[in-house]
């Protein structure tokens, strides 16, 4: 064949231009990646919220509780806002309790109207009234120097909001906490790494010094649910911490905060002895465990009636929000689409405690193209290299390991999406159908132009209409090989459904692998069961021989995998081999839509009668006389029985086949054994019985022999009034 020639004949193998699509998709698919289009990163989105069960500690941690402005409070104490003086006594009321930190999800950028000098400075200014405040004790005059006071007094922080869309130069950020950054060579800058707010919704100017402030701000997605909350912003030159990372170091008792960044931004966030993994801008992604409801909810009404028991605020982070609907503070999360504002702050510290934040490492995008690399490869490789009928189970297998790796790095607190993987295991599957689906009609098409230049037009109608038999057969001698697992029902009761599988896929991977190398055919998996045959659909010469060499390579080498088996799995398996040959018929079977190429007929069912002997004569491997005679004088031959099998009158015999050195050694065993049934032919029970039980208790482990020496005591009772050695079996 010419260079030109082999060019094309290769170019024209289906595999060439299957292997050809893989790197198109490859680069679509990245491409596609980078540009994150809006419909795939809201999918990308929910496949994170089905993972987020993987992640989520068995149960809250007991620090979190919610001081929720609830209906009940605002029915008892007034529509919010309350007058600053209550939400002193509330603090009050909460130190005395003994809480921890004190988290105030609650904006106070505007002076209180209803402390009594204001509402005389506002009654003079809009009325002409004088308002006497005479009797009236100083500290009661300003409801907010009152609030000041008892946030000096408490350990609270107080919430205000970052904003991103103008910058006020005029602004005076408070002091913050001391940020320490451990940077890795070639780190991006903190301050270029974090998001830098220009200006800020903060609290009135007496309140700004009494109480640490934390940013009250989360991060929505693009379709409106939380599923992260920013930890550090920049104000200014200072770096401050949200109002849940500030409340928890308030508690703590910690002062710094520890950064670590790297090349691609940051990279955790470290406060006392806790680690927190953060995305490049210092976000936390949040492993919400539950609900609206999942962290204790303390009405603000009974606080300050004092009806709530110590036990259940001591030692906690309180923080303090609402609930009501009114009060427009609900948000949208993976679990509830009504979520109370202030229960993020909750999740954020209860992560923080139990160490199970989930981690979008800044090597992500590299991951993601390495992974639509590989699987974009391996796709095409196994697409063209295989049957199309292997397209769905091979897609399915690739989808379902980037899924369970996916799963896998999840619940390690790693969120590595196997969406993309996915589709480009789809795309290059669904490219390849096509593509299939083209080469076979552009086949035909040349089968009928070539065939139509040595043939009338008649004989191609015919052609292709033998082509298009999926039914058409016939009838050839073959060898029949069945296997099956002993008490495999009993041993699937110790394993999951998972283990069965994966134990099934160990122990037929072999086996297969045998028949393939001997020349067969493999038929069928029938649950543990194995079928298989020689001589179709094309000729084999000498296929009984191969038949026996497969079934005896087969148990030889489940020998070794059992221990293997045994190392991963706890169990061992024991198999039985039955081989027949004889004529069957062999075919395309099955309806229009799903055929498979196997065999019917008598001796297909004998075949498996013959396995279905092996644990009553305790051998490994069954054969009949056919099969034997088949073999010529490659193997050694062990005869078991002359039998009537269920559902059959003819009988059969059926032998053991052994290697030879397994014949020498056991010689004299078998000397004797010929001797007890020539007695057992002759009709001489009482002597057989005797010969019999001789060599049971010569060699218990034969199974055969005990066999005999209960069908010559049966046999003694009830003599036969005629006898050929032929037994009937009543089972399968």
């Amino acid at each position: 064949m010419t260079l030109p020639a082999a060019l094309r004949h290769i170019a024209q193998a289906p595999w060439f231009s299957s292997v050809l699509i893989g790197p198109a998709v490859i680069l679509g698919m990245s491409l596609l990646y980078i540009a994150q289009p809006a419909p795939i990163a809201r999918l990308d989105l929910k496949l994170y919220d089905s993972l987020l069960p993987l992640r989520a500690a068995p149960q809250a941690s007991p620090v979190p509780v919610i001081i929720d402005l609830d209906e009940a409070s605002l029915r008892e104490y007034g529509q919010w806002p309350w007058p600053r003086y209550l939400v002193a006594d509330l603090l009050d009321a909460l130190k005395e309790y003994g809480v921890a930190a004190i988290g105030l999800d609650i904006m106070f950028s505007e002076a209180d109207r209803s402390s009594p000098e204001r509402l005389r400075t506002s009654l003079r200014r809009d009325r002409g009234a004088v308002l006497n405040l005479d009797g009236l004790p100083p500290g009661l005059r300003d409801f907010d120097g009152l609030l000041a006071g008892s946030l000096r007094r408490s350990p609270a922080v107080l919430g205000f909001y970052a904003r991103f869309d103008g910058v006020d130069d005029t602004l005076e950020m408070p002091a913050s906490v001391t940020c320490i950054e451990q940077s890795a060579p070639g780190a991006i800058p903190l301050e270029m790494a974090l998001q830098s707010a220009g200006n800020a919704v903060l609290p009135l100017p007496v309140l700004r010094g009494t109480a640490p402030l934390g940013f009250i701000n989360v991060a929505p997605d693009g379709d409106g649910i939380v599923r992260k909350a920013p930890l550090l912003i920049r104000a200014g030159d200072a770096v401050y911490p949200s109002l849940a990372l500030r409340s928890l170091m308030l508690a703590l008792g910690s002062k710094n905060i520890i950064v670590r960044s790297g090349p691609y931004g940051l990279e955790s966030i470290r406060t006392g002895q806790r680690t927190v993994p953060v995305d490049a801008m210092g976000a936390m992604h949040i492993p919400f465990i539950g609900p609206s409801g999942t962290y204790p909810y303390i009405s603000a009404a009974d606080v300050l009636r004092k009806n709530t028991p110590p036990e259940a605020l001591q030692g906690r982070i309180a923080f303090v929000g609402t609930s009501a609907p009114g009060l427009l503070d609900i948000r949208a999360m993976p679990f509830d689409a009504i979520y109370p504002g202030v229960e993020i702050h909750a999740a954020v510290v209860d992560a923080i405690l139990a160490g199970n934040a989930v981690s979008v490492p800044p090597w992500t995008p590299a991951a993601q193209i390495a992974g639509i690399l590989l699987s974009g490869l391996a796709a095409a490789l196994a697409f063209g290299f295989a049957r199309p009928r292997i397209y769905l189970p091979a897609a399915v297998t690739l989808a379902a390991a980037a899924v369970m790796l996916a799963r896998h790095f999840f619940a390690q607190g790693v969120f590595l999406s196997p969406l993309y993987v996915v589709i480009t295991i789809a795309a290059v599957g669904v490219c390849l159908v096509f593509l299939r689906f083209w080469q076979e009609e552009r086949q035909k098409l040349i089968l009928r132009s070539a065939f139509s230049r040595y043939v009338s037009p008649e004989i191609v109608k015919r052609i292709a209409k033998l082509r298009g038999n999926l039914f058409a057969g016939e009838e050839r001698e073959l060898s029949i090989l069945f296997t099956d697992i002993r008490g495999f029902t009993t041993l699937s009761e110790k394993l999951s459904p998972q283990q069965i599988v994966l134990l099934l896929n160990r122990y037929f991977t072999p086996m297969t692998a045998l028949v393939r190398a001997h020349s067969g055919t493999m038929d069928k998996f029938i649950g543990d069961a194995l079928m298989a045959f020689w001589n179709a659909p094309l000729d084999v010469v000498g296929h009984a021989g191969l038949a026996v060499e497969t079934a005896l390579s087969m148990q030889e080498k489940l020998l070794t995998l059992n221990e293997e088996l045994q190392a991963e799995f706890g169990v061992s398996l024991r198999m039985g081999a039955g081989v027949h040959t004889g004529p069957a018929y062999v075919g395309n079977m099955g309806s229009a839509e799903l055929v498979n190429y196997t065999l019917i007929g008598d001796n297909v069912n004998l075949a498996s009668r013959l396995e279905g002997l092996c644990p009553q004569y305790g051998v490994g491997v069954v054969v009949s006389g056919e099969t034997m005679a088949g073999c010529g004088k490659d193997f050694v031959f062990h005869y078991l029985d002359t039998i009537r099998v269920k559902g059959k009158f003819q009988p059969v015999s059926v032998y053991a086949s052994l290697r030879p050195e397994a014949e020498t050694a056991r010689r004299k065993e078998f000397l004797a054994w010929e001797e007890a049934r020539g007695l057992y032919l002759s009709g001489d029970y009482t002597k057989a019985a005797a010969a019999f039980t001789e060599l049971c208790e010569r060699f218990p482990e034969t199974k055969l022999y005990a066999v005999y020496r209960e069908r010559s005591q049966i046999l003694l009772q009830n003599p036969p009034d005629t006898w050929d050695g032929t037994w009937t079996a009543t089972g399968k």
